[in-house]
């Protein structure tokens, strides 16, 4: 399986999905005029790898700032990654806030709340 890169730009994040290590990064902003029309090939590629996962997932959100079209659209890979694991994958997420971002580690904890994963909080020091 193709690993996924997405390069960033002023409103696409940085995208890097690693079939073999199963680290799958998104990183930066994200502000896309059509956040479907990006994220549905990362939907795709998750579809995909979900048929044969790394022996541990670690799905890691370094944001910056998103809209909340990008909201809706991370919640629905944070529900795929939720399915890969109830169907016996390991997997975690790690998120990454800045440290005096308490909506950042707010919307992560609220990501949390909705499913059954583990989250790992990381507070960043710029």
């Amino acid at each position: 399986m193709n690993d996924l890169t997405i390069t960033p730009s002023k409103q696409n994040p940085d995208l890097r999905f690693c079939a073999s290590t199963g680290e799958l990064t998104i990183a930066g902003q994200s502000l896309p005029e059509n956040a479907t029309l990006l994220y549905g090939s990362v939907l795709e590629w998750i579809e995909e790898y979900a048929k044969n996962p790394a022996p541990k997932t670690i799905l890691i959100f370094k944001m910056r700032y998103y809209n909340t079209a990008s909201s809706k659209m991370f919640f629905n890979i944070i529900k795929r990654m939720n399915l890969l694991s109830k169907s016996g994958a390991n997997v975690e997420i790690h998120w990454y806030y800045q440290q005096d971002d308490e909506d950042m580690l707010d919307q992560g904890e609220y990501f949390r709340d909705l499913v059954d994963l583990p989250f790992k909080f990381f507070s960043l020091e710029y």
